[in-house]
């Protein structure tokens, strides 16, 4: 498969907010709902061989750090600014930033990305481009093959947004439930604590990240040690000194 394109746009100097959330928001009817599965390639920021400028579709700068993703131009709308820039920015307010994770099934590893791009969808609408540092997180490193990708890479959205990666003037107003097209609160990569706000039945609350995973439980698991200093993960309890149902 060659190279996805990545749409770059021109735009004047954009002023972003230092400060940014992460929360549940309701994910556009029919964008990409439920997991997904398809070829994942990668791409640098700023490089003429990924066609990439250090500008996103989305409107920003962006740099081969940021742990963002493009899926299908056509699937968000198919504006770009140059060719109809009011279609552009109602597409990109409505898009970006929403988060999903990301799994090589290949190497198991996974990673909440965002969107932070658009590309080329000739080949197949559920592929998607990772910028090259999350790729190579999950992969590794390419070294510079495009034939290097994932195949039967796996996505879904979270019914979540994160405001760092989204469009200049975008508002998402949050909603304490998420969407039906991610897994909202308690799901895959929603903010938890392990004791008021917990994970639905199979998932875990990880530390330090403070998230619901599918990962194997890292702290207050049951039959571990605990006391009044060192507490358990709920819906286990400490009795006796070990934590149990």
């Amino acid at each position: 498969m060659p190279p996805l394109l990545t749409f770059s746009v021109i735009v004047g100097t954009i002023m972003t907010s230092v400060v940014a959330d992460i929360y549940n928001v309701n994910v556009p009817s029919g964008f990409f709902p439920g997991p997904q599965a398809g070829i994942g390639s990668w791409y640098r920021a700023s490089a003429g061989q990924d066609s990439t400028n250090g500008k996103s579709w989305c409107g920003y700068t962006y740099f081969n750090s940021d742990p963002v993703f493009a899926p299908s131009l056509e699937g968000m709308g198919g504006a770009t600014y140059n060719s109809n820039p009011d279609a552009w920015r109602e597409q990109t307010r409505k898009h970006c930033g929403l988060e999903a994770k990301v799994t090589d099934p290949t190497t198991g590893k996974s990673q909440l990305m965002y969107i932070g791009d658009s590309f080329d969808d000739t080949w197949f609408r559920v592929n998607i481009d990772i910028m090259i540092d999350a790729y190579s997180i999950i992969h590794g490193n390419p070294n510079g093959d495009k034939n290097n990708v994932i195949k039967g890479v796996q996505w879904e959205l979270t019914g979540r947004v994160n405001t760092k990666y989204a469009a200049p003037g975008a508002f998402w107003p949050p909603t304490s439930g998420g969407s039906g097209s991610g897994s909202g609160a308690g799901g895959l990569g929603a903010k938890c604590d392990g004791q008021t706000q917990l994970c639905n039945s199979g998932l875990t609350c990880l530390s330090p990240d403070g998230v619901c995973s599918d990962k194997a439980c890292n702290w207050g698991c049951q039959g571990w040690s605990c006391s009044s200093s060192v507490p358990c993960q709920k819906p286990w309890n400490c009795a006796s000194g070990v934590c149990s149902a």
